[in-house]
């Protein structure tokens, strides 16, 4: 697969050229039945947002002004809490932005920032009331695109910015056809916008700080003759500097729709994104560190051959391909079936550098004399680059039928998946000035005399999952009252195989959880609604769990088969106000948590490997509040608010005793939280303000380190020109990062057990489990952007 990333380009650009005289020849036949097409273009399910051509939009990147909040809020209806930002928001954004800075204002969502141009794998730190992302569920397209084996999310890898539509988040548990067992904490979808009815080109520039550098191009061919098909192709490239230290990353990205639609209620339509990266790795500074300077990151210089800190040896290139084929299709009055299949590839490496004794080279418990240096001889030491290498392939599909009469809707479905992930490193060479050989690892590495490789590292895991269930929603009282119950049976196998000498060889777990929930909806006219919903949930431990960690010839960390899944219980009441003119939130919510999946960096010798721990119990209440209006006098304004109380139930085991954690506060649980965001928009001129605040985070279960309380303001000014010749709604914008450029701690990284020795429950002093290390804000930094239709 890496090696096919030039073809991916080289096909693209081909296609484009060689289909361009068929494209427009199309684009002419559809102006002239655009009146054909106007019809089915209004009964489309999902807005069109991209047509240069049509009413409504005022700008090529699918501005409106006319979304309530400045995009922040839309209309919901269903028994179960959700904020969406849409396409008037995301289009006003950096287009470098992530799906987690997207979301930030919305309630209860807690972004860190410290990558503000979306390529560092992992983005930055997302929690939602308390629970971060590896408690909840990312569905890009009907793809479900966590890990089951270390639970990280890359929203790096979705759509380029210009080509979402919405994204959007579901504070509480998942709807029952939710494609996901990850989701005890919540779910973030995203869709991307359709192709349009006609043929266009869309493209912009982007320059700013730190060498920031991006172009896009987007090509929509418009209604394929009478086929009732039509495509999107987009690509983009981007470049950039650390805003801290030493490194430079690249992106090259790939977006495709086709579209096909029956009718107006039947469409199939596949996605297909692909991204190839080439980044270096920030550093994640402890308390300490940060207050020394916060520019803290690897070192630019390689020294005497001994800095393990050197910026080269911590690279992170990787690929990943996304495909699905979401379809709708409606069988009769009654029925519709719903069929997603989808694929997901990625290949990469995180680069970490070691000084190894030619001595004792160790794979698993085996050691060898290795001549690491070249020089005929056994002896002394040398450094080596240590690649930690993984390829995940995850396949699977979500199908549903769908029966709905007058008063009643019932759905049946069945959810399929299986992964595949190869976890491996091998001990790399470094050319003289301390850069690997080969970034990826997989090639120029150190061998045994048969001519095999050394690994640090070979594991093998193998997850399947099934998922059943149904759910029946009743209409009473005019459609004012809905009364809605499902249940899912969810089963997990887990098959962990370990390859390295001297380790445990093959684990393997199964589990099996019944999933129920119940959901209301009372509407006492179209403006006043209310809703209530009491949900379970539950996530599995991640697959790396089952292997040990090994360094130097000793076990480092034991596999552990014993760690139970998270379940979750959560209940909410809410109201809602929508009218012409304002839409407000008010949600009450409480969850219980039982084994709560703890997500943690354990420092396996040099390399850095996400683990997880079982936290005991957790319970939290809060409330939830968002508003936002209509245009007035072309101001948009929004507002969100949280309010947050979560501890923790029981006492943390460290060792033979435990530490005095329970009726903590628990780590990464803001008390409260306020988004406030200000649109203008007169169709000419346009800008908008986003201003967050975040209270005290603690970073230890001990809660004796946290990250002080701050507040971030981001600013977007701009002006939509005349039509100049071919080119349609040009546009130039400002995007500033970090206004009044506050240097703060944004989230936490590494969260520990304690941060200083404490006496635990028994009475003896538990050592101090380690500093926490967390993310670092962006500072203040200047985007410039051009765009145009075409």
């Amino acid at each position: 697969m890496r090696c096919s990333r030039k073809f991916f380009l080289l096909a693209g650009c081909v296609s484009l050229v060689t289909h361009m005289p068929l494209i427009q020849a199309n684009a002419a036949e559809t102006t002239k039945s655009a009146n054909t097409h106007k019809k089915s273009a209004a009964q489309s399910k999902n807005n069109e947002y991209l047509e240069v051509h049509g009413s409504g939009e005022i700008s090529a990147m699918g501005v409106t002004g006319r979304q309530f909040g400045g995009g922040l809020i839309t209309k919901e209806t269903g028994e179960k809490s959700a904020s969406t930002v849409s396409r008037d928001f995301i289009a006003k954004q950096s287009p470098t932005q992530s799906a987690f800075q997207l979301l930030k204002l919305t309630p209860g969502a807690n972004a860190a920032s410290g990558d503000p141009f979306g390529m560092q794998f992992g983005g930055a730190g997302f929690s939602v009331r308390g629970l971060d992302s590896s408690q909840m569920g990312f569905v890009y397209e009907g793809i479900p695109v966590t890990s089951s084996y270390n639970s990280q999310v890359n929203p790096s890898e979705w759509a380029d910015t210009e080509n979402q539509e919405r994204v959007r988040i579901e504070q509480g548990a998942p709807d029952i056809t939710t494609p996901t067992v990850n989701a005890s904490g919540g779910v973030v979808t995203m869709f991307t916008r359709d192709p349009s009815h006609h043929f266009h080109v869309t493209a912009d520039a982007t320059g700013g700080s730190y060498s920031m550098a991006r172009g896009f191009v987007r090509v929509d061919t418009g209604d394929i003759g009478h086929t009732g098909v039509r495509m999107f192709m987009s690509v983009s490239q981007t470049e950039a500097d650390h805003t801290r230290g030493a490194g430079h990353d690249s992106k090259t990205h790939f977006d495709l729709g086709l579209l096909k639609e029956w009718g107006a209620e039947s469409r199939s339509k596949l996605t297909i994104s692909y991204g190839n990266f080439n980044i270096s790795n920030y550093a994640y500074p402890t308390q300490a560190q940060f207050d020394a300077g916060s520019s803290y990151n690897y070192g630019k210089n390689y020294g005497n051959g001994t800095n393990t800190k050197y910026y080269k040896l911590h690279q992170n290139p990787y690929e990943a391909l996304l495909v699905s084929l979401p379809t709708k299709l409606k069988l009769n009055k009654f029925l519709t079936f719903n069929f997603t299949p989808y694929t997901y590839y990625n290949y990469g490496t995180t680069g970490f550098g070691g000084v190894v004794s030619e001595n004792a080279v160790y794979s698993g418990l085996t050691s060898y004399q290795v001549d690491l240096n070249g020089n005929g001889q056994i002896g002394g030491s040398s450094m080596v680059y240590e690649p930690y290498i993984e390829e995940t392939s995850r396949s699977g599909f979500n199908t549903n039928l769908v029966y709905a009469t007058r008063h009643n809707t019932l759905t049946f479905g069945y959810w399929f998946q299986y992964e595949n992930d190869n976890l491996f490193s091998q001990y790399g060479k470094l050319d003289s000035s301390g850069s690997p050989l080969n970034a990826w690892g997989d090639s120029h590495y150190y061998t045994l005399s048969d001519g095999q490789p050394i690994y640090l590292m070979a594991s093998h895991s193998y997850v399947t999952t099934n998922v059943l269930y149904l759910g029946d929603t009743v209409s009473l009282l005019h459609d004012r009252l809905k009364i809605s119950a499902g249940f899912r049976e969810a089963m997990v196998n887990r098959l962990a195989v370990d390859s390295l000498p001297g380790t445990p060889r093959r684990m393997e777990t199964n589990t099996a959880e019944p999933l129920p929930n119940v959901g209301i909806t009372y509407a006492i006219n179209s403006h006043h609604q209310f809703f209530m919903n009491g949900s379970t949930a539950f996530r599995m431990p991640t697959t790396n769990a089952l292997y040990p960690s090994t360094y130097n010839g000793a076990i480092t960390k034991a596999a552990n088969t014993g760690l139970k899944p998270e379940y979750s219980i959560s209940e909410e009441l809410g109201y809602r106000y929508t009218s012409d003119k304002v839409m407000a939130r008010l949600t009450f919510f409480n969850y219980n948590f039982t084994n709560r999946l703890v997500s943690t960096v354990i420092y396996n010798g040099t390399q850095q490997i996400p683990s997880q721990l079982n936290g005991g119990g957790q319970h939290a209440r809060g409330v939830d509040f968002e508003i936002g209006t209509a245009p007035i006098h072309h101001f948009r304004p929004y507002m969100s608010a949280e309010y947050l109380n979560a501890k923790q139930d029981n006492n943390l085991m460290v060792g033979q005793d435990y530490l005095p954690t329970k009726g903590k506060t628990a780590i990464g649980a803001p008390k409260y939280q306020l988004g406030f965001g200000l649109d203008y928009d007169d169709g000419k001129l346009f800008g908008n303000v986003g201003i967050k605040w975040v209270g005290r985070q603690y970073s230890t279960f001990m809660n004796d380190a946290s990250i002080d309380p701050y507040v971030q303001a981001d600013l977007t000014a701009g002006y939509r020109l005349r039509n100049i010749g071919p080119l349609k709604n040009p546009e130039i914008r400002l995007n500033i990062i970090n206004l009044a450029n506050n240097h703060y701690l944004s989230g936490t990284y590494s969260a520990k057990s304690n941060a200083y020795a404490t006496t635990g429950v028994r009475g003896s002093t538990i050592a101090a489990g380690g500093a926490p290390s967390y993310y670092v804000s962006t500072p203040f930094m200047a985007m410039g952007t051009v765009s145009a239709g075409f």
